[in-house]
């Protein structure tokens, strides 16, 4: 036998220990259960554990109830072109992953009413569009979730104190009442009910930009049940790991097939224990199978192998579904798992439930790539159609299309998006074409080869891009975006958003982007990578080009102990704090994961006020990445003693062309230069930053002052040279002094790159440009006006700059004492700045006669007046960036390809 004929090789061969029946709904087969097996475990783990007897029971009374308790069902819901007469209006129920929340949704099964799981860890904004969309008039909840249910239905309906009504049905509770007793105690007729009745709202990600509810019925889960008997031999005895949010399909589904086929569901939340704490509680609980997402198998394996000469996992079975896995997954997963665990592949969707399984035994070899999709299950057939819908060969990839009398409803609300995917046979039987594309072997397995529009599986959810795209566009200063799937396995599929920013305005960081999107969405859908673009590119209708989209950057990564070393986690958990990411590459580099200056700042105060060791920021750019990062925290700075005004910003890769000198504006740090930095592999960059700026000092009071001291430095690195010189802002004033007094010292600049620098001006120019931002309004009254004058006359020995009036005061007062005094936070960045304003205005730049770049942002007014300065060969470049975003992607790419070209290191550049 093949490798590939062992991995594909099974039968459904299971026999149901719950014989099929024509069952009219779930309640039907629940009756028959709890009446076959009332003493067995039926819920376990988080919340009071139960017996089928005593979850009927409780169900049943609570069913009797809310009868009395939520509004009379006047079908006044939304529904589905699929359900004749309307549906009944949907109750919602929000109390975590407990055993009470699968009471409740048994109860409101039994009241005939439509549940929709609302999952607490989904953003609120989220929560209200679920609600608004099933139309959830009332929601069932317990105390911990109450406030939050409130907040997410307003003032839609009721929320219902869940934990009190189940205190009051358990003491009234009837251990012999059955669901046909309450069903006939509530007015009910259970023949009413029909198996194309809806049971639950699930609700996925909508290409329309808002989530979609997908209405999975009555006989959608009886099949399902009916398929995991003879697939899997699900049976009374069987501990079902619960790890899938019951709001999730599979979470749904599972939970539902495993107690209709008499088994115990065990109900653990990762998302709250974390992987560790789950591999404890799952032994606790006897759990013997499982069905998890790969992502999770792939934790589950990571901590078991952290800690060598564990017990393995007692699983009979263990099956994970929601996305590819891999072969490589499978063989990871072996020596944490005992010897006789069966792995299996699951396929499915909301809308289809379970459509095929793979299995893989413990002798069967297995390849490293992606394992099929496997073979249909009982009651449902596979098709593949060509575009033209004629059926495809053996083979030959087309449109996957699924027949059962097991299928979803359809989409709640949306009869028309409903008609799009559901059909039928000509013999009756409906259809469902999700877009996926597949092909048929000749044995009859199936293999999936990806989806035909752009839905994608992120960690086991179904994801619509558009929705990503449309929380992006909310997010302020986001101008365009497109949202792909990078899918590559056997790595994580992840999504990768490439964002351009409003014109004018400073680019927002991508830590900044993953914070807003937080609150948004699911974490699930929140793009690994975001990537900063000047504009998207186009094809000649004006759709983006998906093609000439670059490549994305690094993925971040679960941080798992072993791994790491405590310093590690502790600094990298700080980093993916401030970030907005889930976890930080050992070796992966601040900048390049969207920090910029604010989020440096941000993660060195944390840094400080966690760990008391108090860094700079000119430190992170010597110790870029996490590992170095880490372990300089852990030294301590005493050990690795810097200049607190010079950094070497990046290390040459290939020696032998001059450093270049970067000045850092007002205010400014040196971390600024990073992303140029990486674009100028031929030389050292070493940023040269405000005297005083990050370690108390007395700030240079003229340019010519800090222009010596600048000199100072750069000889220290260079005694002699050609210089390069590039300057921001005020850098760019002061590097034309230092160009000046470096020809009169003899030397040679071999180039002067001056970026988005504004020329001296006087007061009244100042004010009318709103550079100077301390100049204060001129008075009206000519008597008050020539007071102001003269006492400004008077002072100006003592106060250069003039008098400061009203609210003005404290900031020329803060200017004054800048780099000497600490007044925290952006206050001090501020001082500095404005201590920077204060001496530009009295200084007179001198004409440089060199080689010089002349590099304009957005409404910068000078280009005319540097002419006057800049006297040599001269280039003017203009670049469509705000001032401080032209060091930022993605407009440095452009600022740093216009330096190569002028340095003569662009090889595609005369």
């Amino acid at each position: 036998m093949t490798s590939t004929d062992a991995l594909l090789h099974h039968r459904w061969d299971h026999t149901a220990v719950v014989p099929a029946a024509d069952d009219h709904s779930v309640l039907d087969r629940w009756a028959r259960v709890v009446t076959a097996y009332p003493d067995e475990p039926a819920l376990a783990g988080n919340g009071r554990a139960c017996t089928f007897a005593e979850a009927d029971a409780l169900a049943s009374s609570l069913a009797a109830v809310l009868a009395e308790r939520l509004h009379p069902d006047d079908r006044t819901g939304a529904g589905v072109g699929a359900v004749p007469g309307g549906a009944p209006v949907p109750i919602g129920v929000m109390a975590g992953q407990t055993t009470e929340a699968v009471v409740a949704v048994l109860a409101l099964t039994m009241a005939n009413r439509v549940v929709v799981v609302l999952d607490d860890h989904l953003p609120e904004a989220r929560l209200r569009h679920v609600v608004e969309l099933a139309g959830v008039s009332e929601v069932l909840a317990d105390a911990e979730h109450a406030d939050l249910a409130a907040s997410v239905i307003g003032d839609a309906g009721p929320v219902h104190d869940l934990d009190a009504l189940l205190d009051a049905s358990a003491d009234a509770a009837d251990r012999t009442a059955s669901a046909d007793a309450v069903a006939r105690s509530t007015g009910v007729a259970e023949q009413e009910r029909r198996g194309t009745d809806p049971l639950v709202l699930v609700f996925t990600s909508g290409s329309t930009g808002m989530p979609k509810g997908v209405a999975m019925t009555h006989r959608q889960q009886l099949q399902n049940a009916e398929q995991d008997a003879v697939a899997l031999g699900l049976r009374p005895g069987d501990r079902m790991g619960l790890v899938l949010p019951l709001s999730f399909a599979a979470g749904y589904l599972m939970a539902f097939d495993t107690l209709l086929n008499g088994g115990a569901i065990v109900l653990l939340d990762p998302r709250d224990l974390g992987t560790e704490r789950l591999l404890e509680r799952m032994p606790e609980e006897d759990v013997n199978v499982l069905v998890c997402t790969p992502h999770l198998l792939r934790s589950i394996v990571q901590t078991k192998q952290a800690v060598p000469g564990g017990a393995r996992l007692p699983f009979r079975f263990l099956m994970t579904v929601g996305e590819p896995t891999t072969g490589t997954d499978v063989v990871a997963a072996r020596p944490v798992l005992d010897a006789g665990t069966v792995i299996w592949n699951g396929f499915g969707a909301s809308e289809m439930g379970c459509v095929a399984y793979c299995s893989v035994a413990p002798g069967d070899d297995v390849a490293p790539g992606v394992i099929p999709a496997g073979f249909p299950l009982p009651g449902k057939t596979a098709r593949i159609v060509r575009e033209d819908g004629t059926p495809a060969d053996l083979g030959e990839t087309g449109e996957l299309v699924i027949e059962s009398d097991g299928l979803s409803a359809g989409y709640w609300g949306a009869p028309d998006k409903t008609a799009e995917r559901l059909g039928a046979t000509d013999d009756g039987t409906p259809t469902w074409r999700q877009g996926d594309l597949a092909k048929l072997e000749a044995d009859g397995s199936l293999v999936l080869l990806g989806r035909s529009d752009d839905a994608v599986k992120v960690r086991g959810y179904l994801v619509e891009p558009s929705e990503v795209e449309a929380a992006l566009r909310a997010v302020e200063d986001v101008h365009d975006v497109v949202v792909t799937a990078l899918v590559e396995p056997p790595a994580v599929t992840r999504l990768v958003a490439y964002v351009v920013g409003r014109s004018g305005r400073r680019t927002p960081a991508p830590a900044a982007i993953r914070r807003a999107l937080r609150d948004r969405l699911p974490e699930y859908m929140v793009p690994a990578s975001i990537v900063p673009m000047p504009e998207l590119p186009r094809n000649e209708r004006g759709k983006v080009d998906r093609a000439l989209l670059p490549g994305a950057p690094s993925i971040e990564t679960e941080m798992v102990e072993g791994e790491y070393d405590q310093w590690e986690l502790v600094v990298g958990q700080i980093w993916a704090e401030v970030l907005g990411l889930r976890g930080v590459h050992l070796d992966e580099d601040f900048s390049a994961l969207g920090g910029d200056s604010l989020s440096a700042e941000e993660m060195l105060a944390i840094v400080h006020a966690r760990l008391g060791v108090d860094m700079r920021a000119s430190e992170l750019l010597e110790h870029p990445t996490l590992r170095t990062f880490a372990r300089h925290v852990r030294s301590g700075t005493s050990a690795l003693p810097s200049h607190p005004d010079i950094v070497k910003v990046s290390e040459a890769r290939t020696p032998g062309r001059p450093p270049v000198f970067c000045l850092s504006g007002g205010g400014a740090l040196g971390l600024t230069f990073l992303p140029l930095s990486r674009y100028l592999p031929e030389h050292d960059v070493y940023a040269i930053q405000q005297h005083g700026l990050e370690r108390r000092a007395i700030p240079d009071r003229s340019i010519e002052q800090s222009a010596r001291r600048y000199i100072a430095l750069m000889r220290i690195v260079q005694p002699r040279g050609p210089y390069i010189i590039v300057g921001h802002s005020l850098g760019g004033i002061v590097g034309l002094e230092v160009a000046r007094l470096l020809t009169e010292a003899g030397e040679e600049i071999e180039h002067l790159a001056l970026l988005d620098s504004y020329l001296p001006r006087t007061r009244t120019e100042a004010a009318q440009l709103n550079f100077a931002r301390m100049e204060p309004r001129e008075p009206r009254n000519a008597a008050v006006r020539a007071l102001r004058h003269g006492l400004d006359r008077a002072v100006k020995r003592v106060l250069p700059s003039g008098v400061p009036y009203g609210d003005l005061f404290v900031r020329r007062a803060r200017a004054y004492g800048a780099g000497v005094l600490r007044y925290g936070g952006q206050k001090d960045f501020d001082a500095m700045f404005d201590h920077a304003e204060m001496i530009v205005r009295r200084h007179t730049p001198t004409p440089f006669h060199g080689r010089s770049t002349f590099v304009l942002a957005e409404d910068n007014p000078d280009v005319e007046r540097w002419s006057s300065v800049l006297r040599g060969d001269n280039r003017t470049v203009h670049i469509q960036a705000e001032h401080t975003s032209l060091l930022r992607e993605p407009h440095v790419a452009e600022l740093a390809a216009e330096l190569r070209a002028a340095l003569g290191t662009d090889p595609t550049r005369p």
